[in-house]
């Protein structure tokens, strides 16, 4: 099957999660810290949940441009979410510049990337994020979920799903500032994953009453 399958199949799914979401209560925490322009930093294993705080906000997301991406763009532009096409391995380069130019240009007040996909390796950053982060001089802003009733997956990412009819808390993490990103890459991008993930594992021992992840 080609894109011209995987597109609509990925539409039809994106009407299947707006239901979801309907079943379910989302509670956002720190909101506050969010002034456009910025870029969110998620795991990719958490991004169902974590994006249920942001259906219908016209944000800009990179997803890949094989036929997985095709279905991730019809999933994300049913929910509201421009998607821009390439990957770590493939367009992103030109991805990175069209989230860019429609960030600048005020076409969209924020960006969003699952900072170890579209195929990982797991929980590692890779040099995207603070790239876009660095030529818009816009803050960094880690994100995730959690819930006390999920499903794990035994995927590569271990996706976590919220089971229907949970409580989803969707926190956001304390702003990188430009001149934080501003030093040694190597640094910037552990000092980044140690974020998100120091903000993953506090907020599942509070709400899920356990790391649904094994410490990184």
């Amino acid at each position: 099957m080609g894109e011209r399958t995987w597109y609509p199949a990925g539409r039809a799914v994106g009407l299947l999660l707006r239901a979801w979401r309907l079943t379910v209560r989302v509670e956002a925490r720190n909101r506050e810290v969010l002034t456009s322009p910025y870029v969110l930093a998620l795991w990719h294993g958490r991004m169902i949940g974590s994006l249920m705080d942001n259906f219908d906000t016209g944000c800009v997301a990179m997803v890949s441009r094989s036929n997985d991406g095709a279905l991730a763009a019809g999933i994300a532009e049913q929910l509201g979410i421009v998607a821009a096409r390439g990957s770590s391995s493939r367009g992103g380069r030109e991805a990175l510049s069209e989230m860019e130019d429609m960030m600048r240009g005020g076409a969209v007040p924020f960006g969003a990337l699952t900072v170890d996909g579209p195929r990982g390796p797991w929980r590692e950053v890779k040099p995207g994020v603070i790239a876009l982060a660095r030529r818009l001089r816009a803050p960094l802003i880690p994100i995730t979920f959690s819930c006390r009733r999920a499903w794990v997956l035994r995927s590569w990412d271990r996706m976590v799903l919220p089971r229907p009819f949970a409580k989803v808390v969707v926190a956001y993490g304390e702003p990188w500032p430009p001149e934080r990103l501003a030093g040694e890459s190597t640094d910037v991008l552990r000092g980044v994953a140690q974020a998100i993930n120091a903000l993953t594992a506090s907020l599942d021992r509070e709400v899920a009453g356990r790391e649904l992840w094994p410490p990184a």
